[in-house]
């Protein structure tokens, strides 16, 4: 693989996001899904207006529940050259292609 750093993508920051749980983020995200497919039914958005909005709030979405797993801190992102994801921990300069292990009592909810 190469170099952890050399990547492209979005990495997802570790440790929740102010407390929603992953539930309640899928909740808020399908709500809104549905609200943009109600508004598209009705002629008020364009098919290809609400598939951007789909594609773009589904990755978001996608990205954030995968980063809920994840120690606090950390953030995971991919390797464009190596294919892969890696993680990394910008506080203190680690990078890594395992997933980091969560301290004991620690979760990344």
């Amino acid at each position: 693989r190469g170099a952890a750093g050399g990547g492209q993508g979005g990495g997802g920051q570790g440790g929740g996001d102010g407390g929603e749980d992953g539930a309640g983020q899928v909740l808020r995200a399908l709500h809104g899904f549905e609200t943009r497919r109600e508004d598209w039914e009705a002629g008020a958005l364009q098919s290809p207006y609400l598939w951007s909005l789909l594609q773009r709030d589904g990755a978001q979405l996608l990205h954030t529940l995968e980063a809920l797993h994840l120690p606090p801190g950390w953030t995971r992102a991919w390797d464009v050259s190596s294919r892969g994801y890696y993680y990394a921990h910008p506080a203190s300069g680690a990078a890594q292609w395992d997933p980091p292990a969560a301290k004991e009592g620690e979760e990344g909810e």
